[in-house]
């Protein structure tokens, strides 16, 4: 016969929180919590005591083969060696030039950035443009887009400035800044982006330049032949090699 079970609600047994008088003493420990800093404390102790058992067991006189390639520190600690592979003179070079070719990779993909963003970014010239007048009159009345005989807004393009007669019919080559779609604002600050981005870009093609110089000068120390190590003006360290006569 089937055990009958009656399907009533039970009461909910919830626990208490921590009381307004002991909030200092932090949030009140619930049964689980209790368990599981239980169970990790009862975990830890029997790892202790299984390593306490283990070294009063031990025998100071053991001994196997693998001690001989073994060493101690001085508080009695093993110390691991790395397995170090010995390689020869001809890998080591052929390791450093693939390197080195990586390190060329790397630098010509900065290169290209360099160049793609001094041209957007359109450097300009410094100097500046002197107009000389014969009166203070004349000076004061001086009309740069009727002396250079182009439009006011291109006035200040020194490096394309066209002149009223190219520009009949062409209205599309007068740039005109709107400043509801695009503030000017935003252009400079654009501007100063990129031109960080080009200083970064710059700083890591010099670096790369540097290590591509060093391991170049490594794989020519590695060189055979009767060589001399040589430190010019600018502090760079070279190699240079005795003439020798060819047969």
């Amino acid at each position: 016969m089937a055990k009958l079970v009656h399907n009533v609600q039970k009461k909910q047994h919830k626990e208490r929180g921590q009381l307004s008088s002991r909030s200092r003493y932090g949030l009140l420990e619930k049964k689980k919590d209790y368990q599981l800093r239980a169970r990790d404390y009862h975990k830890k102790q029997a790892t202790l005591k299984s390593l306490k058992a283990k070294a009063k067991e031990r025998n100071p006189d053991e001994y196997y083969h693998a001690m001989v390639n073994k060493k101690t520190d001085s508080n009695g600690f093993l110390v691991s060696e790395r397995d170090t592979e010995v390689l020869s003179t001809d890998q080591v070079k052929l390791l450093k030039t693939q390197d080195a070719a990586y390190i060329k990779t790397l630098r010509s993909q900065e290169l290209k950035k360099i160049s793609k963003l001094e041209k957007t970014l359109q450097f300009k010239a410094q100097g500046e443009h002197t107009v000389f007048v014969d009166t203070p009159e004349q000076k004061q009345n001086f009309d740069a887009a009727k002396h250079f005989g182009t439009s006011r807004r291109l006035v200040h393009d020194r490096e394309n400035r066209l002149r009223l007669e190219q520009l009949q019919g062409r209205v599309e080559l007068i740039p005109e800044l709107n400043e509801d779609l695009m503030p000017k604002e935003s252009l400079d600050k654009k501007r100063i982006k990129k031109f960080a981005q080009l200083q970064s870009h710059l700083e890591r093609q010099k670096k790369l330049k540097e290590v591509e110089e060093r391991m170049d000068m490594q794989r020519e120390g590695m060189k055979k032949g009767n060589k001399k190590k040589v430190v010019d003006a600018l502090g760079r360290t070279a190699y240079k090699f005795k003439r020798e006569r060819k047969r």
